[in-house]
């Protein structure tokens, strides 16, 4: 008779109901596997296109982490309704930890808010695993645009009002809510021409379907190499050494305008708390990598890490700043 057959028989003369004994072997199974964790691959949802930065940065994490967690972790693209699709899919998966979503300001707090009929509601029914950075933007122009600076692409806008357009990775993304900002900040009239996703944004831009477009430092880069888009300025506080001609936006006279970028990692509520601190881990250790770091420095990104908590205050702080934003520009999709 095994262990647990022989402790479960020795409950019997205590008069003791066999269902009490169902939890305790429950929970015990259910420990047994998280200390196996992880015993198969782990997927990553993206609930983006190929080509954007969720999807960049989930290429080059699931690269690090599997030397940690000695598994692969697969990419899943499932873009689609602002991210809210793979979204809703992540949420919706067993809270096992082999379900992970690699998630965003835009599909995590500002989608949510803009999306009529949203099923799913990210800070509700997700747990934080880390942040993994803050990426720098880039307000970008066709490279055959007449103007060469923010300050001549605004006065062009000033003249034209109504007649030149602006591109974000879909309506509710997070260049979409900063470019009605700067919109506001600058006193001029775009009209918002969404796209679905940030690759297919660079491609319209690239085209000329757009004349400005906030990207993401690091998916515009093979763009901004083949002299295809041209930079008008960027989001950091400094200039990025990559791109020591190109103005801050505090330096063009936009102190107030934020347009940062997040990414971090996220899993089912009810994830074992032992199963998100390995993960949690595994993120902090490819982020330590001396290959990650070189890469943040070429693709202007800020490792974050740190566990749970941090990024954790950093939803509360979102969940409350957009929604009043949202609000006062009646954004809905």
């Amino acid at each position: 008779m095994s262990t647990r057959r022989r402790f479960l028989a020795g409950l019997a003369p205590l008069g003791l109901p066999a269902a009490l004994t169902v939890p305790f072997a429950s929970t015990t199974a259910r420990a047994a596997e998280d200390d196996r964790y992880p015993s198969r691959p782990i997927k990553l949802v993206v609930p983006q296109p190929p080509g954007g930065p969720s999807d960049i940065v989930a290429r080059f994490l699931a690269e690090s982490m599997r030397a940690s967690l000695g598994q692969p972790l697969v990419i899943d693209n499932r873009p689609g309704a602002a991210g809210l699709i793979g979204t809703a899919a992540a949420a919706a998966a067993p809270a096992d930890g082999y379900t992970v979503l690699v998630t965003s300001r835009s599909n995590h707090i500002i989608a949510p808010l803009v999306q009529q009929g949203a099923t799913v509601q990210p800070v509700r029914e997700l747990q934080p695993v880390g942040l993994a950075l803050r990426a720098v933007g880039i307000l970008a122009t066709p490279a055959r645009a007449p103007w060469r600076t923010l300050p001549e692409l605004v006065a062009a806008a000033k003249a034209q009002p109504g007649k030149l357009f602006y591109g974000s990775a879909g309506i509710g993304a997070t260049n979409h809510i900063a470019i009605e900002q700067f919109k506001a900040l600058a006193g001029i009239d775009l009209v918002h021409v969404p796209y679905k996703g940030s690759g297919p944004l660079i491609t319209g831009l690239m085209a000329g379907e757009v004349q400005l477009a906030l990207l993401d430092f690091s998916s515009a880069q093979p763009a901004l190499k083949g002299g295809s888009i041209r930079p008008l300025a960027q989001t950091g506080l400094r200039r990025l050494t990559s791109m020591p001609d190109v103005p801050t936006l505090t330096e063009c006279g936009y102190p107030r305008f934020d347009a940062s970028f997040w990414i971090g990692l996220a899993v089912p509520q009810g994830t074992p708390a032992a199963v998100v601190a390995r993960l949690s881990k595994a993120l902090d250790a490819a982020l330590a990598d001396t290959q990650m770091k070189a890469r943040a420095q070429v693709n202007g990104w800020e490792l974050v890490g740190g566990g749970p908590a941090p990024f954790e205050a950093l939803i509360r702080q979102d969940t409350a700043d957009f929604p009043p934003l949202v609000k006062r520009l009646d954004l809905k999709a």
